[in-house]
């Protein structure tokens, strides 16, 4: 999502990595809401219901709102430009796709089915996010004859969203009142081996997201992090000015662990505290 590109004016370049960023962040919360909810099937326990209702309320908030403004807006000017009409045509297809998917994702009867509705959903939102910021943003930022500044204001007015913050929402309070001390307990010896002593966390792994918006996608996905609720984060290298943004951003929100330190891979635990 970080190709060269050229931009018709200075606000359409801000906006174009305002875009990136807003996609990222949505990616990482969807990433890890999809893993708690198989996380929680994995467990065998009730507790994927409520992950399903948490996935499948956020999806609703965050994403079908945003493609119906994203359709009304952009894609409906891109359908207008020959050189992005086709490709206008096939996001707009992806995102009937997507809505199909939260559908059977809210109406899911069986945990089997909750979790690859989730997984399946992630995957195609992930490509649609693709196209979005790697195809169509590059061929519509460098057309004079519109304004894709204009077009992403109307949209984010329209779903509600109000910009770039808008990405992911604060996880719902019953899934933080339904957290157990069996859940949310912390790992305590603190050594590198890889294992913990706590719950098993969803994990999201930065590995393969490009560096441009690797930590908004880990922004993404810790907002998703419900109260004494907690996400493994598995990067490539010692994330130290990640964890200087993230105690900056959350104001110490989070402790973190970690459970791997090198070398081909650094994974760190992250609990959100109890307020």
């Amino acid at each position: 999502m970080s190709n060269v590109m050229f931009t018709s004016n200075e606000a359409e370049a801000e906006i174009v990595a305002e875009i990136e960023q807003n996609y990222a962040e949505r990616c990482g919360a969807m990433a890890a809401k999809a893993e708690a909810l198989v996380a929680a099937v994995s467990r065998q326990d009730e507790s994927w219901m409520t992950a399903r209702k948490d996935l499948s309320s956020w999806a609703q908030a965050s994403v079908t709102s945003a493609l119906r403004a994203e359709a009304a807006h952009i894609l409906t000017a891109a359908k207008r430009l020959e050189k992005s009409r086709a490709l206008a045509e096939a996001i707009d297809a992806g995102s009937d796709v997507l809505a199909s998917l939260f559908a059977d994702l809210a109406g899911a009867a069986d945990a089997v089915r909750a979790a690859g509705s989730a997984q399946a959903a992630r995957s195609v939102f992930d490509l649609h996010a693709d196209n979005v910021t790697t195809r169509l943003v590059p061929l519509m930022a460098g057309e004079s004859s519109v304004s894709l500044a204009k077009l992403w204001t109307q949209a984010c007015a329209d779903a509600g969203a109000g910009g770039k913050n808008a990405a992911t929402d604060s996880t719902t309070s019953e899934q933080a009142a339904s957290a157990t001390p069996e859940q949310t307990s912390d790992c305590a010896h603190g050594c590198t081996c890889g294992e913990s002593a706590g719950p098993e966390y969803p994990e999201l792994d930065v590995r393969t997201v490009p560096h441009a918006i690797r930590h908004a996608t880990v922004f993404g996905a810790l907002d998703s992090v419900s109260a004494g609720s907690g996400m493994v984060l598995v990067a490539p290298h010692d994330p130290l000015p990640l964890l200087a943004q993230i105690d900056q951003r959350y104001s110490g929100g989070f402790s973190v662990d970690y459970l791997q330190r090198g070398p081909e891979a650094w994974r760190l635990k992250f609990v959100r505290a109890r307020r």
